[in-house]
Order: C-alpha cells, then sequence, then structure tokens
C-alpha cells in the first residue's frame, strides 16, 4: 500500500511540474505569435474632398472600365493588385445641381428605380443604391451619393464580375472608412417622416385625378365636359403647389422639392392651356395643348422619382 501511494506521489509529481512547463511553453508561444504576426498595412488616398483608408494589397489603376450613364470626375480607381478588370472601386465627383442624389443620365438606364438606404460612415452620411445591374456593364455594381447641397456631390462605385465576392466586400469595407476633408455636413439625410407622410397624402389625392383625367383625355373628343375638367384639374395643381410650399424641406430634399413644386405649376399652365384650346385653338391647338401637358406630367414623375432616390419610397 505504501508503495503504491510513493508511486502515485512520484508520478504527480512528475506531471505537476510538466503540466506547469507547458503551459508556460504555451503562454510564451502564444504572446510571440501575437507579437509576430504583422499588421495589415494599409494606404490613404485623397480625391473629391473625401479619404479613404484602404488595404496594401489594393493599389490605384489607371484605366477602369467605365460605368455607362454615370459620369465621375477628377475619378481615382482602386483595384486589387492594380487591376482594375474584375473588381475595384471608382471615387471622385458627381454632377452637382441635381434633383436626387443620381445622374438622371444613370437613372434612365433602368427599369426599375434603385432602392435608396441610407448609412452612417465617421461623421457623415451617404446613399447608397446595392446590388445594381447596369446594362452593358456585366458586373454587380453598387453606388455610394453624398450630396453636397453647395456645389459638386461625391460619388463611390464599388464592382466586381461574378466571382469576385470577397473583393466587392473589400470594397465596401474602404467605403466604410470614408471621411470628409473641408466641409461638414451638418443636415441628416434620414427621410423625415412627418414631411413624408404630408409629401404622401398631397400627391396620393394629385394621383387619383390627374391618372383619371389623362384617360379621358386619351380617349374622349373635345367638348365642353372635357374643357371643364381639365380647368378643375389645373386648379388641383395649383392647389398642390400652394400646399407643397407650406413644407419645410431639410437640405438634402431642398431641391427635389423646389423640382416638384415647379413641374406641378408647370402641369396647372399646361391643363389651363389645353382648357383654352379646347375652346377656341382648333384640332391644331388641342394637339399642341395635349403635348403640353404630356410633357408636364413627365416632369412631375421624374420629380417623384428624385425623391423616391432620396429614400422617400412612398412619394
Amino acid at each position: 500500500m505504501y508503495a503504491m501511494y510513493a508511486s502515485r506521489l512520484n508520478l504527480r509529481a512528475i506531471v505537476l511540474p510538466a503540466l506547469v512547463v507547458v503551459a508556460i511553453i504555451g503562454f510564451v508561444v502564444g504572446h510571440r505569435s501575437k507579437h509576430t504576426v504583422p499588421a495589415e498595412k494599409t494606404l490613404t488616398a485623397s480625391v473629391a474632398s473625401v479619404l479613404l483608408n484602404y488595404p496594401a494589397a489594393w493599389q490605384q489603376a489607371s484605366s477602369p472600365p467605365a460605368i455607362p450613364g454615370l459620369p465621375i470626375t477628377r475619378e481615382l480607381a482602386l483595384a486589387p493588385a492594380g487591376n482594375p478588370a474584375h473588381a475595384g472601386l471608382l471615387a471622385g465627383g458627381l454632377p452637382g445641381g441635381e434633383p436626387s442624389p443620381l445622374p438622371a443620365s444613370f437613372v434612365a438606364l433602368f427599369r426599375a428605380l434603385p432602392a435608396a438606404e441610407v448609412v452612417n460612415f465617421l461623421g457623415n452620411q451617404a446613399y447608397r443604391y446595392g446590388r445594381l445591374s447596369v446594362p452593358g456593364f456585366g458586373r454587380e455594381l453598387t453606388v455610394y451619393a453624398i450630396p453636397n447641397p453647395g456645389g459638386e456631390a461625391t460619388g463611390l462605385a464599388c464592382y466586381a464580375s461574378p466571382g469576385y465576392a470577397a473583393d466587392m466586400r473589400t470594397c465596401e469595407h474602404i467605403v466604410a472608412t470614408l471621411t470628409l476633408v473641408g466641409q461638414s455636413q451638418s443636415y441628416d439625410l434620414t427621410p423625415n417622416p412627418t414631411y413624408a407622410r404630408t409629401l404622401t397624402a398631397s400627391i396620393t389625392a394629385l394621383d387619383q385625378q390627374r391618372v383619371a383625367m389623362r384617360r379621358e383625355m386619351a380617349q374622349q373628343a373635345p367638348s365642353l365636359a372635357l374643357q371643364q375638367a381639365a380647368t378643375r384639374l389645373a386648379g388641383v395643381f395649383s392647389h398642390a403647389a400652394e400646399a407643397l410650399s407650406a413644407l419645410e424641406p431639410s437640405l438634402a430634399v431642398g431641391r427635389a422639392q423646389a423640382g416638384l413644386a415647379a413641374s406641378l405649376v408647370r402641369a396647372r399652365d399646361a391643363y389651363n392651356a389645353f382648357a383654352t384650346a379646347i375652346n377656341q385653338g382648333g384640332p391644331a391647338g388641342v394637339t399642341a395643348a395635349r403635348q403640353l401637358v404630356y410633357q408636364a406630367e413627365a416632369s412631375i414623375d421624374s420629380a417623384l422619382e428624385g425623391f423616391a432616390l432620396l429614400g422617400y419610397k412612398h412619394a
């Protein structure tokens, strides 16, 4: 019995120091490995009043693929190993003065409007339009737009061919490091719920009447009833323009509201002209006035698209 007990003591004496040694070695190796693994090197690029941090595995590239309808000026191109053929990031200026964050030439390429999302970066926000399929481009595309009410907007585009999803994620991580330089974003891009409800109510009431009127214009010959309907609708457009002018827009939607107000006034004048033409313009005058109505209605639709691109989905 004593011999068995002694052997257990000896075994414990051997095992415990061995475990201590293993623990010490593990501790040392673990800490050594943490210090010997180098952190990924990052570089910084500046373009269009923004700074971007990007991994050293990505490099500035020349001759990136052109994105149809998206004119980016003072362009900076980054791509894995400097090869922009299959994946990369384009950043630069976008045309200023437009009512929506995306250029009209770009929006016109899509059957359905790109869905807008407001994303937060370091001290600023941007509109994000994800997973776009642009005719003739052949790569998945995500576009970010940072409006500047005082001048040129900033645009960033991440793109990747099929099979390059990891590069697409890296590109979006680069965009997430974005910081503004030389300007501050003192306004919120997030749609205002109260403003959205008021705008939606006004446009919904208007749509119910203008759609019916367009149908009557296409199906009915000029008549006193059609003249009276056109005059009434002109009054509805006038009322809608007055109601819109009473709203206080944020800086983010100021241009969109001004564009919609101008389109409503244009439609009011076009319907009044149509009513006058029915009364005294003759067939040629009625045809010309009808075309003015259609053009004014198209400008309203375009203005409402601008609100949708700002995240006001039900405008």
